[in-house]
């Protein structure tokens, strides 16, 4: 009897957890980021370049972006739980915010040339920044 409800109890948190990555419990709220269809970085004002993270599966699409200018991420409703935590380590510098609405940003650096892999803040779901 105790292992059956050690067992339910495992459960019990197995589908708690996979609840919590697998859905968004806020409703996204402002605007909705426009994008590019055939570019995955729009330009905006000035020398900033914008790139909206979606998500396929249980890990991100690769993202593109030009090189020499800074970028600011996005994350669209595509993208879900931990995900909307996108994590990069660049150079020995980290750089991580939450996006949980399409009002928030996360602001990186212009960067060199070369592909740049990065993950969820829990490790579980990985992408690609491509910047060329």
């Amino acid at each position: 009897m105790k292992n059956l409800t050690i067992l339910v109890i495992v459960i019990i948190i197995v589908f708690l957890a996979g609840g919590f990555v697998f859905t968004n419990s806020e409703g996204t709220t402002g605007n909705v980021v426009a994008q590019n269809p055939k570019k995955d970085a729009t330009v905006l004002g000035g020398d900033n370049q914008q790139v909206v993270l979606k998500q396929e599966g249980f890990n991100y699409k690769d993202i593109n972006a030009k090189s020499g200018k800074p970028i600011k991420i996005r994350a669209d409703s595509s993208v879900k739980g931990c995900l909307r935590a996108p994590f990069f380590n660049i150079d020995g510098k980290k750089y991580y915010n939450y996006l949980r609405t399409s009002e928030d940003i996360l602001q990186l650096p212009a960067l060199k040339k070369g592909i740049y892999s990065f993950s969820c803040s829990m490790g579980m779901g990985y992408g690609k920044l491509i910047i060329e």
